[in-house]
């Protein structure tokens, strides 16, 4: 009885099997807290990943800018009939997304470059730690998941530094920004275009 007690204790505290510890842990794998964890590895990133989103709120501000300019031009310009008006933004509207054009090049450049060292270095970590790992876990373990977690996983992780995460940050500074231009430009209608945002964003 005793033996049997003692033997089931071990088998609880040998439990390798990364499905059920996936299970067991899902409640505590929030968003924050999976940043969290990944922060360690993108300590020597600091820099980059400041050009990084200092390039993709740049980008956002520019692309914000142009359709205010180019309506600013048909109001100001193209209904009166000034050519040399419309030139002269159009110069500036040229130069405004050429700009943005290189800022896109840059934080593409930028933030796919964090990705790849993020998950060279996690990749790294990861067969580090497989080297420490007793026999037992890979007999309770698929080597196809194991090369799953590794491989694939780890893409995604690199998918949502070079992807996801400037999509993300500048989606959010183009829908605050262009909130506060449609309430610039119409108090009124921008109160009735951007309550709706509100309501859905809220439900």
């Amino acid at each position: 009885m005793y033996k049997s007690i003692i033997h089931k204790k071990v088998q609880i505290i040998m439990n390798y099997e990364l499905n059920k510890l996936q299970d067991n842990n899902k409640s505590d794998n929030g968003f924050f807290e999976t940043i969290k964890k990944l922060a360690p590895l993108l300590k020597q990133e600091k820099q980059q990943l400041i050009f990084g989103l200092s390039t993709i709120i740049t980008n956002s501000i520019l692309n914000l800018i142009s359709p205010v300019l180019i309506g600013y031009t048909i109001d100001k310009y193209i209904q009166n009939k000034n050519y040399d008006g419309v030139i002269r933004f159009a110069i500036i509207i040229f130069v405004i997304y050429m700009i943005t054009l290189f800022t896109s090049y840059f934080q593409t450049k930028i933030m796919g470059g964090v990705g790849q060292r993020t998950i060279f270095n996690l990749r790294n970590n990861i067969f580090l730690k497989l080297q420490d790992l007793p026999i037992d876990f890979f007999n309770q373990n698929k080597a196809g998941d194991l090369i799953s977690r590794i491989n694939n996983d780890t893409s995604k992780l690199s998918q949502f530094f070079s992807q996801s995460l400037m999509q993300f940050v500048g989606n959010i500074f183009i829908m605050i920004g262009a909130g506060i231009f449609i309430l610039c430009i119409n108090f009124k209608l921008g109160l009735f275009a951007i309550i709706p945002a509100l309501l859905l964003l809220i439900f």
